[in-house]
């Protein structure tokens, strides 16, 4: 009559692989579609399951070659102990440590993919931010080099010093002034669209 408990412990961690698979399938299912706000709490998650799936590689490891070596001294020392029953027991509860022990494995293989993937995201999402940053820095900057000419205009004839036309009684050198600096601003624009500035 062969122990039933020995078995019971090995299958005892098929319930924590399959909550393992799902976790694993979820991270790997959101890891592209997680929010930024969201990466803090994706990347403890990642490291708890990997965490998780260590320990149990760690407690299943070497229990396959056990198995093996002690179903080998049964089948040798068969007239003390039942042969076929104890083998094909053993042998069951191998399969089932190895066949653990390779979903485990993949599981691993599994969340370091996930985990590179991660890192990919957040170094694409800095790239995209930094592009955006440029972009408008851009504009600011094209405004800027807009605004300075015609400040440094509007500030030479506005001070409390004799200017040109300042004797005469028309407002054309007035409007003159402004047109000038419109048609400044317009071709500044045509030339920051034309080298893509804006």
């Amino acid at each position: 009559m062969t122990n039933p408990y020995s078995d019971d412990i090995v299958d005892s961690f098929a319930p924590l692989i399959n909550q393992i698979e799902a976790e694993t399938d979820n991270i790997e299912d959101q890891v592209f579609i997680a929010r930024t706000d969201d990466m803090q709490h994706f990347l403890r998650t990642i490291g708890n399951v990997r965490k998780t799936v260590m320990a149990l590689m760690k407690l299943l490891g070497g229990k396959a070659d056990v198995l093996r070596g002690f179903t080998k001294r049964c089948n040798e020392n068969y007239n003390v102990t039942p042969r076929m029953d104890i083998s094909l027991y053993l042998s069951d509860i191998q399969d089932h440590v190895v066949t653990m022990m390779s979903n485990l494995g993949h599981f691993e293989k599994m969340l370091s993919r996930s985990h590179s993937n991660y890192l990919a995201q957040l170094s694409i999402d800095n790239i995209t931010q930094g592009t955006n940053s440029n972009k408008v820095l851009s504009k600011i900057t094209m405004v800027a080099s807009v605004l300075v000419p015609l400040n440094l205009v509007c500030g030479l004839f506005g001070m409390n010093v004799k200017v040109p036309f300042m004797d005469g009684d028309n407002l054309i050198p007035f409007f003159t002034i402004l047109a000038t600096l419109f048609i400044f601003v317009l071709l500044s624009l045509a030339l920051a669209r034309r080298m893509r500035f804006i």
